[in-house]
């Protein structure tokens, strides 16, 4: 289980949203379907999409109901609002994520829409522009491989050690992104430059964060936990530049 410390490392950059578990659990979260392209980060906007349900007054019994949510596979990420919500799972479409909740079976819950704003990076000139486009594309790579493995997890067509190959990997491809982008960006101190600086050091502690556990389960949840901070921070980058 990831301490409280490891947890909050992100919560400046999320949104949170909480949920209940029921026995189908596992067996909603694969969802299907293939990610799609965001383009975000070019010129039009792009969405994810968790299940996610609402109504505790309690952050007590919403704690209690996500750690059973992670003990299960589940994300179980937890934040107080104007309500307390936890969400399950992380899609890249709405109809993977429907399919997910009607295998879910449990009709307090709900999908919601997380849109991220465009951005034609107004702010750059054309090569800076060019060059903040590829560093931006951390965020396709990264909901890519977060998504397929905790899927193939799930669905126990991959095992832990060819699980942390593939975060493994992916580490080593966000650092590449974030080097160039240091080396390509040389001494510009716009802030949206210290923004994108910032989603790269961040993309990177969450692959760092995620639990070093032999247990199946745990390992999908910190997986899929990994994968909600991803959402939301990518959001408020988003809004930021």
């Amino acid at each position: 289980m990831r301490n409280a410390a490891k947890e909050n490392i992100i919560v400046v950059c999320t949104i949170a949203l909480c949920f209940m578990l029921t026995i189908s659990l596992c067996a909603a979260f694969s969802g299907g379907g293939l990610l799609t392209v965001f383009s975000a980060e070019r010129t039009g906007g792009s969405s994810a999409y968790v299940i996610a349900v609402g109504g505790y007054d309690d952050i007590t019994l919403a704690r209690s109901s996500a750690d059973l949510i992670k003990q299960r596979g589940g994300a179980g990420y937890i934040s107080e609002g104007d309500t307390i919500e936890i969400i399950y799972a992380v899609y890249p479409d709405g109809e993977s994520a429907n399919k997910a909740l009607t295998s879910l079976g449990e009709g307090s819950a709900y999908v919601k829409e997380i849109e991220i704003s465009a951005s034609k990076l107004k702010w750059a000139d054309k090569d800076v522009k060019t060059i903040a486009v590829s560093a931006l594309r951390y965020y396709d790579e990264a909901f890519s491989v977060l998504y397929t493995t905790a899927n193939e997890l799930n669905s126990k067509s991959i095992g832990i050690d060819d699980a942390k190959t593939k975060i493994r990997v992916l580490k080593a491809q966000i650092e590449d992104i974030k080097s160039d982008f240091y080396q390509n960006i040389k001494d510009n101190e716009k802030e949206q430059i210290t923004e994108i600086k910032l989603a790269l050091i961040t993309s990177i502690a969450l692959l760092d964060n995620i639990n070093a556990t032999s247990n199946a389960a745990l390992y999908t949840s910190s997986v899929r936990y990994a994968l909600v901070q991803l959402v939301f921070c990518r959001q408020a980058l988003m809004n930021r530049i």
